[in-house]
């Protein structure tokens, strides 16, 4: 039981909800900048400026990650669901990075 308590404690701390909330919002920023760049070339507009921005927001969740990654490598850091929902934005955000080029020269033809 000591463990338990020992982790819903560790879980609490600022730096995991501080690191979990960026993952979050950078990662949830590019996903959605990806998201308007594919509406925006189905317009028939430049999705450029808006692929841009996503990967900047995408870079920013990535330097996140990496931190949170040394904190857990530093036993500072566990994993509780506020960091496995933002690792799940985290890959969303990433496979549509991916698929972005292809989708957005589909919606462009």
């Amino acid at each position: 039981m000591a463990d338990q308590a020992g982790s819903v404690e560790e879980l609490a701390n600022p730096p995991y909800e501080a690191v979990s909330f960026q993952i979050i919002s950078f990662a949830g920023t590019a996903k959605s900048c990806y998201l308007e760049a594919i509406e925006c070339a189905k317009r028939g507009e430049d999705p450029n400026e808006l692929i841009e921005q996503g990967d900047e927001a995408f870079r920013a969740a990535s330097e996140a990650h990496h931190q949170a990654l040394q904190m857990e490598a530093q036993g500072t850091l566990g994993c509780g669901l506020l960091l496995i929902h933002a690792e799940t934005i985290l890959i969303s955000a990433e496979t549509i990075k991916g698929l972005l080029p292809t989708i957005v020269e589909l919606a462009e033809r």
